[in-house]
């Protein structure tokens, strides 16, 4: 308003100008008529008037070119009036609903301000385009809306409904149509409408399992479409009948001009997504059954996308059924990976006993890789065949780990049936990276589990040793068919490591434990041992630590694990009780005759715990012909962490099995039998001893200690520590 107020002001006092100036110009014209007849009567020699002439001149060319500037301004002024009436006549069409014609004015008005040069980059100019601009937006709104007025989407979970009200419509497509014609960026109103359509209609009814529709028309156009979640889904071909039908649907009452192209490629897309991704085989035997989905696709994708203006356009299914091979290889991988971290993260801890020792054989790799959908490769067979066979000890081990390697070896088979070198590599390396997963997540997410459950704990160890075990025969038999990959060193190296790392640490706290109960009481029990309470105190901290130990014994006796396992950590466990036992006598300063005599007794009590390294023959002999050597395929260091053969040879006694292992595995053993001689023998026995070197796990300064609080202080006594501390 401020634009045409001013320019009707400019234009009467410009028109005032112009009249004025006229007069003005017809007055000069008359003056230099006179003027030259005057010269011409005055000669040259009239200096003066010709000096006032020539000025007079000067001032009415001015005047004429004053004159010319404001009838550029007046035209000017006349076609921005003109342009101002332009406007006022497109807004009016514009609420009138007549939205093709005031497209059509609006280019005319912009075409209009772009050829005024006289406003050329001016304030003015800007402002009148963008007046324009703001009315085509709102003619594309009010395009948009009515198309929003006569489509109707509802959807729930049974049911999705498209109405459109093609009544209301009549006549006025071809209006709409053309003023999205007349306007800039037209298609982008078709573009947001295709989309609405496909976000609020389309998509609930594809993300529904089973659909069926009913296309009957009506006078008000529904598309009916029947939903249901249920265990049934609707095939590839009846989805892509389904999708046709509504763009044929929309189509036939709203114009097939709705659907442009970008708009056709999102429904591509979304059936790629609902009959391809998410249907992509895990085994060969579906791939080659899914070759007729792929087929159904490519049809549906052709009579869809020949809508389009552009025959270029990016084909979405034609691209992934290219990649089919890829994405199949994709799909096994992130299964297997997904299966080793549920394997990981379980907290079922469900149990697997071996019957016997698994012997890794060709038949052992076709049971754990064939099924109705798998067979083994021939390469891969042959490679087995070559290959050294293998034993791993019978014990308890998880079903996870078990699934898990059986993965990595159905991973590996299928690498050797790939044809793409890529992705044979790639199936490789996740057979290498399922195990990587199960060894690395399995403690992280059942660490308190670990360290409060010994029976857990050792099975993680008999785990980790197996996942060891399996990893260097994947990594030489992948090594084998040239599918070399470093990792599988290094995996089985990480599931040892762990293994030990996790059984250590079972046994250090274990331990601890172990040597508080028989400690008496961080060693005050030792003390006048012979006293009623303390002798009570000192067979009551025994039989609970017998009662710890025998209850930790039947966590890991074998099968749970190899019997070679089971006496290394008895072994340790019995070290710390007597490591507690002898450091609390040998802290004592003062034993008297009775007090020995208890402590010895005591000493020898303890020392019987030696007999739970009996185990019964008939579980040991089946270890008995097994060596490290057995582990073929495994490092040195697993197979002595399993196996010993001496270990598991027959013995006829208790007792002499007992004392035999105990001097194999219980350092502490022969110390403490010592101690109990000690506490009962003379110094001249202990000197005997010492010089004979039976006393040798014994510093000076402990038996100068026994010395000190079993004798009486004497010159003898001097000099016999003084020969101790020679010797």
């Amino acid at each position: 308003k401020d634009i045409r107020n001013s320019l009707d002001e400019n234009y009467l006092t410009y028109s005032a100008a112009v009249t004025k100036a006229e007069s003005a110009q017809s007055s000069i014209a008359q003056l230099l008529q006179g003027v030259d007849e005057l010269q011409l009567m005055l000669g040259d020699e009239e200096t003066g008037i010709q000096t006032r002439l020539d000025t007079a001149i000067k001032n009415e060319e001015q005047i004429c070119e004053r004159v010319q500037s404001n009838s550029a301004i007046l035209q000017c002024l006349t076609q921005l009036s003109a342009i101002n009436r332009e406007l006022q006549d497109m807004d009016r069409l514009v609420q009138s609903g007549e939205l093709d014609k005031a497209a059509q004015k609006a280019e005319s008005i912009e075409t209009t301000v772009n050829a005024m040069e006289n406003i050329e980059d001016t304030h003015i100019a800007a402002i009148l385009v963008e007046r324009v601009n703001l009315a085509r937006m709102n003619i594309k709104e009010n395009v948009l809306r009515e198309f929003h007025k006569v489509i109707a989407v509802e959807t729930n979970a049974n049911s999705a409904n498209l109405r459109v009200d093609s009544s209301r419509l009549k006549g006025r497509i071809s209006v709409l149509f053309a003023a999205l014609d007349s306007v800039k960026d037209g298609e982008n109103v078709l573009k947001e409408l295709a989309l609405y359509i496909i976000s609020a209609f389309v998509k609930p009814v594809l993300a529904a399992q089973l659909v069926t529709h009913d296309d009957a028309e009506s006078p008000t156009s529904e598309f009916n479409v029947q939903l249901s979640n249920g265990s049934d889904t609707t095939p590839t071909d009846g989805v892509c009948d389904l999708v046709l039908s509504i763009v044929a649907f929309v189509s036939r009452v709203l114009g097939d001009r709705v659907w442009v192209d970008v708009a056709l490629t999102e429904l591509a897309q979304l059936v790629l997504q609902r009959c391809y991704l998410q249907r992509i085989p895990e085994t060969r035997t579906e791939l080659a059954s899914f070759h007729k989905t792929v087929d159904t696709l490519s049809g549906f994708e052709a009579t869809l996308l020949a809508q389009c203006a552009d025959p270029s356009i990016e084909r979405p299914i034609q691209a992934a059924v290219k990649r089919l091979d890829e994405l199949f290889v994709e799909r096994q991988c992130a299964r297997a990976l997904e299966q080793s971290r549920r394997a990981a993260e379980s907290t079922a801890f469900a149990v697997y006993k071996m019957d016997t020792h698994q012997e890794w054989s060709l038949a052992f790799v076709q049971a754990t890789v064939e099924d109705p959908d798998t067979k083994l490769a021939s390469s891969f067979a042959q490679s087995i065949k070559e290959h050294p066979a293998a034993v791993f000890p019978q014990c308890i081990i998880s079903e996870s780990i078990v699934g898990t390697v059986s993965s990595a070896y159905w991973l590996l088979n299928e690498s050797m049936q790939c044809n793409e070198p890529g992705l044979a590599q790639r199936l490789a390396e996740t057979a290498q990276n399922v195990l990587d997963v199960y060894c690395v997540l399995f403690p992280v997410v059942h660490r308190q589990q670990l360290r409060k459950v010994p029976a857990l704990a050792l099975q993680f160890f008999n785990d980790c040793m197996y996942g060891a075990h399996h990893c260097t025969i994947l990594g030489q038999l992948a090594a084998a068919e040239n599918k070399v990959n470093p990792n599988w060193s290094a995996v089985a190296r990480k599931f040892f490591d762990s293994g030990i790392r996790h059984v250590a640490e079972l046994a250090e706290s274990e331990s601890r434990e172990l040597k508080s109960l028989v400690g008496a009481d961080n060693g005050t029990g030792f003390y006048n041992a012979s006293d009623e309470q303390q002798r009570d105190a000192l067979a009551k901290s025994l039989k609970r630590g017998r009662l710890a130990l025998t209850q930790l014994c039947a966590a890991m006796r074998p099968p749970n694990v190899t019997p070679h396992m089971f006496y290394r950590i008895l072994g340790r466990y019995l070290d710390a009780m007597f490591a507690a036992i002898i450091d609390g006598i040998v802290g004592v300063r003062d034993i008297g005759v009775d007090d020995s005599q208890v402590l010895s007794d005591h000493c020898r009590a303890a020392y019987g715990l030696v007999s739970l390294f009996h185990l019964d023959p008939e579980i040991t002999c089946a270890y008995s012909t097994l060596t490290s050597a057995a582990l073929v395929n495994s490092t040195d260091e697993q197979g002595d962490a399993l196996l010993d053969s001496d270990d598991e040879s027959d013995e006829s006694e208790t007792t002499a099995q007992g004392v035999r292992l105990a001097k194999k595995h219980c350092q502490m053993s022969d110390k403490l039998v010592q101690l109990a001689d000690i506490l009962m023998i003379s110094r001249a026995d202990i000197l005997a001893r010492r010089r004979a070197g039976l006393l040798a796990q014994y510093s000076v300064d402990e038996l100068v200690s026994l010395v000190r609080a079993l004798f009486s202080d004497t010159h003898e006594r001097a000099l016999d520590i003084d020969e101790l501390k020679r010797i």
